[in-house]
């Protein structure tokens, strides 16, 4: 059977009627925890709680520093071992604010451990140097052509905003076991939403929290943060590629609902992201001078060219310019190839 298919009706229906999910037991000794978001981005954002042999808990992702999570936080963590105050790890797929918000407040009033890749704090510090450098967003706008009647509204989306830093604990790496004992959590370095994004195995009950990096219908926006010395695209498609031998996983994702069909959406994405590299190719084929700019209006938009303004056009550029670039390099060959069947179905579309 193909397709993806929810693993959890509830939690399916309240993401369809726009409303928080009740929490779930989703193995044993593993919860979910959805926590409303601000205003303007995803509804909310799935949580997950981890009990360890010693009965501590561990949150991952532990939603936006917002009062009514701080409660929902405290109530789950009663119900599950009374009397329990906080988790004794939090667990950071990656440093946005809507999966580490309560995360530094969890660190300074109750002493809980973070945890995240090496690579995510290395980009926290990258981003917030190229937050306060305009030379160095200004040389990206150079880069894309902006035409001089946009410029200051493209300079402005593109500064960004400075993020909560959230200091670590414990930095792991790709493969390392996480320390929360009784569990086999292992470490998938997954770059391309943000550098240093990490997916968890639970290897014993075969579940994967996935964070931001396969939802079930958003496709998640790719390189937005900097901090990529590489081409954010190429890197999320390896990763995409990767985790299609976890298919037999539960995917427990950062947003939205839990699903299995873990293959199945991982080609769907890469689809997506393919058939427009595709598209770039053919602009610069008929245009091999073609600027990210002159390319971008030249795409299809499903919001079209003309309508996008503010952050959506800033994101237009940066995808564009990450196709081309993957284009250029040559790296659309080898992404084209290791899709197959679908490099042909895309290629000639």
């Amino acid at each position: 059977m193909s397709g993806i298919h929810p693993a959890s009706n509830q939690e399916f229906s309240a993401h369809t009627a726009g409303k928080l999910p009740a929490p779930e037991e989703v193995a044993d000794g593993v919860w979910t925890l959805p926590q409303p978001n601000k205003p303007g981005h995803m509804p909310f954002t799935l949580s997950y709680l981890i009990q360890d042999s010693a009965g501590d808990i561990h949150v991952l992702d532990p939603g936006w520093d917002l009062p009514p999570n701080t409660g929902i936080l405290a109530a789950a963590l009663d119900r599950i071992r009374p009397g329990l105050r906080a988790p004794a790890s939090a667990i950071l797929t990656h440093l946005h604010p809507d999966h580490t918000g309560l995360a530094g407040s969890l660190r300074e009033q109750h002493g809980t451990r973070t945890v995240m890749h090496r690579r995510e704090q290395e980009a926290q510090q990258d981003y917030a140097r190229w937050t306060a450098d305009d030379s160095r967003i200004r040389a990206d706008l150079d880069a894309w052509a902006v035409p001089h009647g946009r410029y200051t509204e493209v300079l402005g989306y593109a500064k960004g905003s400075p993020r909560v830093v959230v200091p670590a604990d414990r930095l792991v790496a790709d493969g390392d076991l996480l320390p929360v004992p009784g569990r086999r959590l292992r470490v998938l370095h997954s770059p391309g939403h943000t550098p240093g994004h990490m997916c968890l195995v639970e290897e014993d009950q075969r579940l994967l929290f996935s964070g931001d990096h396969l939802l079930p219908r958003v496709t998640p926006g790719i390189g937005a943060s900097g901090g990529f010395p590489e081409n954010p695209l190429e890197l999320y498609l390896q990763s995409l590629h990767r985790l299609r031998a976890y298919d037999d996983c539960q995917n427990l994702p950062g947003h939205e609902y839990r699903y299995r069909g873990i293959a199945d959406r991982a080609h769907a994405i890469a689809t997506r992201h393919l058939t427009r590299t595709a598209e770039v190719e053919q602009v610069l084929a008929a245009d091999p001078d073609a600027t990210v700019w002159q390319t971008a209006e030249r795409l299809s938009w499903g919001r079209g060219w003309d309508a996008l303004t503010r952050h959506y056009l800033v994101s237009a550029l940066r995808q564009t310019a990450m196709h081309m670039d993957l284009v250029a390099s040559g790296g659309h060959k080898k992404a084209f190839g290791s899709w197959q069947p679908l490099a042909a179905r895309t290629r000639t579309a």
